[in-house]
């Protein structure tokens, strides 16, 4: 497994990681904030609307390869911003606004993210390095919803969201490294 896969595979399981802290508790954090069960349905629909609505109109353009590592560090930063929302959200408009703008961020980046992970696997060993990075997914997922749960029923969801915010920063972090290294070999290349 090489660095470039190592990196890919590390960022977007902090990223599984920071959303999949919440999901779980997610109609109980909508209902602290005031919202209902029709409200958290309502703001994860937003969230899949645009997300998909998004990949799909956006992709299509053929500049998306050649703008791929804007798109994912673009992508991953309006992510990040959406993440960082939920520390302010006070009502469910504001719950929108971080819907939306988790949704338009895994849009920009994600097909971007798919693109640059297909090309980075070892065409030997791929079969197993999806299921590794599928697997490891997962993981983070289930650790995130055990955490999620302890953290805010010990400490408080703006702790939780706290985590999730850490967690999205260092994800993003790590995409820009994976960015400066990629955009620094291929200098060196040309």
């Amino acid at each position: 497994m090489n660095t470039y896969y190592k990196i890919l595979v590390s960022a977007y399981g902090l990223s599984t990681f920071s959303e999949g802290i919440l999901l779980p508790i997610y109609a109980i954090f909508v209902q602290k904030v005031g919202g209902d069960i029709l409200d958290a349905a309502s703001a994860v629909a937003v969230y899949f609307f645009i997300q998909g609505g998004t990949e799909i109109w956006l992709h299509k353009q053929n500049w998306s390869y050649k703008y791929r590592m804007h798109l994912m560090t673009g992508g991953w930063l309006v992510w990040l911003l959406g993440i960082g929302t939920y520390f302010i959200i006070e009502s469910i408009n504001t719950l929108l606004l971080a819907q939306i703008l988790t949704g338009l961020g895994n849009a920009i980046a994600n097909p971007a993210f798919d693109a640059e992970f297909a090309e980075k696997t070892d065409k030997n060993i791929s079969e197993y390095e999806y299921s590794v990075f599928e697997g490891l997914q997962d993981i983070s997922q289930g650790i995130a919803a055990v955490l999620g749960g302890i953290i805010a029923t010990t400490y408080g969801f703006k702790t939780l969201i706290f985590l999730m915010i850490i967690t999205a920063t260092i994800s993003f972090m790590l995409i820009l490294n994976y960015s400066r290294i990629k955009n620094n070999y291929s200098a060196k290349s040309a």
